[in-house]
């Protein structure tokens, strides 16, 4: 059972390795998470015996995975691009048609050549990556991602798992979450919303009864997504046009983190002090993800004046939000 459980962890985490993977069969993912073990075995590190470490190595690799990207960048290109100038030229210059396009082929064959070399590896350090995750999976915190791909198990899969899972997995904060999950049903769109402790930029416990009698418009988390990486002022622009047209809505914006410094940065970047912004301060792991099963940012909840839940989206569902949830006749 347990060893089940890390090959469909991993085969969700190796997503570059596994494209390139014939896994159609059960025979084929038996021997490629073999070869992961063999790989593994050849790694020149030492045992690593603390989280710490073991996200120190990840970090190490994934620096270098990413000095690979830069390397490549660098290199292969440029010599294609200079191909296609030199194609280009011999368009507008029949005299010299057959050297130009001698250079070009020239240009073309010297990218290609170092193209091998570099995939390969790039390849290698995701391999060790991938191979190091996958032994690690049920030893340390950083390595076991049940929690963010619950998803794709039962939770009776999921309980087994954890039993399985080492004391400081059990006891980290994702091992916390995922206990809660699977102990608790999430509350379904009809009722009454289940209220936790939060808090806002200053370190205050959010007040909830300022909701009491108005209709609830909960963002959980994924800012940049909502602004495209671009307007950071489009969400309060947004939000402003929405209370402005119906008075009775009242935007709550949830936001994932460990800190104040960090809910507060949130405010500042997306300019949202006139609305309220709360946290839990327990990063992915608070009550929206393991009670209410939020697994993408954003998700949307709209709790109506009655403090019932009607509906759940995944990202901001403006349609219902505007024309049905507030009843807003003109388009925003």
């Amino acid at each position: 059972m347990r060893k089940l459980f890390i090959i469909t962890l991993f085969l969700c985490l190796g997503t570059v390795t596994l494209a390139a993977q014939d896994l159609t069969s059960n025979a084929a993912y038996r021997a490629y998470i073999d070869s992961l073990s063999r790989v593994y075995a050849t790694l020149e590190t030492k045992e690593i015996t603390s989280n710490a470490a073991y996200k120190a190595y990840i970090d190490s690799l994934e620096t270098e995975y990413g000095q690979l990207i830069e390397e490549w960048n660098e290199t292969i290109p440029p010599h294609f691009i200079e191909a296609m100038r030199l194609e280009k030229e011999a368009e507008a210059n029949p005299e010299w048609k057959d050297s130009l396009l001698a250079l070009a082929a020239e240009e073309r064959r010297i990218g290609q050549s170092l193209m091998p070399s570099l995939q390969a590896e790039q390849d290698r350090i995701q391999e060790m990556r991938n191979a190091t995750m996958l032994h690690y999976a049920l030893v340390f915190e950083d390595a076991f991602l049940y929690f963010s791909d619950r998803k794709n198990y039962t939770k009776d899969e999921l309980a087994d798992i954890l039993k399985s899972a080492s004391a400081e997995i059990r006891h980290s904060p994702r091992g916390k979450a995922l206990k809660k999950y699977i102990r608790h049903n999430p509350p379904v769109e009809g009722e009454k919303f289940k209220t936790f402790c939060c808090y806002d930029v200053n370190g205050k416990r959010f007040d909830w009864s300022l909701c009491k009698g108005k209709k609830v418009f909960l963002i959980h988390d994924g800012l940049w997504c909502m602004t495209h990486g671009m307007d950071n002022s489009a969400l309060r622009n947004y939000l402003q046009h929405i209370i402005e047209a119906a008075p009775e809505c009242l935007p709550l914006i949830f936001v994932n983190g460990e800190t104040k410094e960090e809910l507060q940065k949130s405010v500042e970047t997306y300019g949202l002090q006139d609305f309220w912004v709360v946290s839990e301060f327990q990063k992915d792991y608070g009550t929206l993800n393991w009670l209410y099963n939020d697994t993408v940012t954003p998700t949307c909840h709209y709790i109506d004046e009655r403090g019932i839940l009607v509906k759940t989206t995944g990202g901001i569902d403006t349609k219902y939000l505007e024309k049905e949830f507030l009843r807003i006749n003109e388009t925003l």
